[in-house]
């Protein structure tokens, strides 16, 4: 993806504390985990080689006052993806500590790609309304990935590419409940899905997508409904999801939801190769 500069985006305060910034992103590290991870202090480099999703090949911070010796630590970082050959890209969230980020603007890092994080409670919830003429199931993973494929133009009867059999290979390391929604036509035609994962009281959604022939009937509204009432079943209270900040359609129907942002994330890369 080539990076425009309205892309570029600047760090901004959450809207919630920092101990509700800490308890979403442990969430997102419970359900999106890495092929590998290192450890340094607070600081977790999360590295998935042969993956595309940056927040699997990411240097993560989890601790604002954990800023000593900031500059030699991002050099030990680097060589540590270099060595997997896998592109340097530090997770900028309200976490990161406060050294770490003069040393980000001092070495003119590339900060591209905000990401916005949005939360809601989900205890007051009714019945799923499905939209005439659709049927929503709960599916097993293998299932969901098949059908995930589908709905983003594969052909039926075609091996995974490479990018959804990576996904797969992630859900299957999840290690909290799996919430798996698939929309189909009465004719069996697959039109939506989505992925719920509970964590204790956190629900956390993702792939929310729509086949291009069924946008606009209702489907992505019907299916946040079903996983938010699925999840308050299992235990959720609040749930939560990530959406790029210029994806103005999903924005507006989170927002028409109940989410609310909660805090932004962008990444940072160096020119260093």
């Amino acid at each position: 993806m080539v990076t425009t500069e309205a892309k570029r985006v600047q760090p901004r305060q959450p809207n919630c504390d920092l101990e509700t910034v800490l308890k979403l992103e442990q969430a997102n590290l419970n359900c999106f985990p890495s092929l590998m991870t290192h450890h340094d202090g607070s600081w977790i480099s999360r590295l998935s080689p042969g993956g595309s999703a940056r927040r699997n090949n990411s240097l993560n911070f989890y601790d604002v006052n954990d800023g000593d010796e900031a500059e030699e630590r991002l050099v030990a970082a680097r060589q540590r993806f270099k060595k997997r050959d896998v592109a340097f890209h530090i997770r900028w969230t309200p976490l990161v500590p406060a050294d770490v980020d003069q040393v980000l603007t001092e070495q003119n890092y590339t900060r591209l790609d905000e990401t916005l994080v949005l939360s809601r409670s989900i205890w007051v919830l009714g019945d799923t309304d499905v939209p005439k003429g659709y049927k929503l199931s709960e599916v097993s993973l293998d299932e969901w990935i098949r059908t995930y494929a589908l709905v983003g133009g594969a052909q039926p009867g075609a091996p995974l590419d490479a990018t959804v059999q990576a996904l797969h290979d992630v859900l299957s390391r999840v290690a909290v409940e799996l919430v798996a929604l698939v929309v189909e036509t009465d004719d069996g035609i697959p039109a939506a899905v989505l992925l719920g994962v509970v964590d204790g009281d956190m629900l956390g959604i993702f792939s929310v997508a729509t086949a291009e022939a069924y946008r606009r009937q209702g489907l992505a509204y019907a299916l946040m409904c079903e996983v938010q009432r699925l999840g308050a079943e299992r235990g959720a209270e609040t749930a939560w999801l990530q959406v790029v900040a210029e994806n103005a359609p999903a924005v507006e129907l989170y927002d028409s939801l109940g989410y609310r942002e909660a805090y932004a994330y962008h990444y940072c890369r160096d020119a260093q190769p």
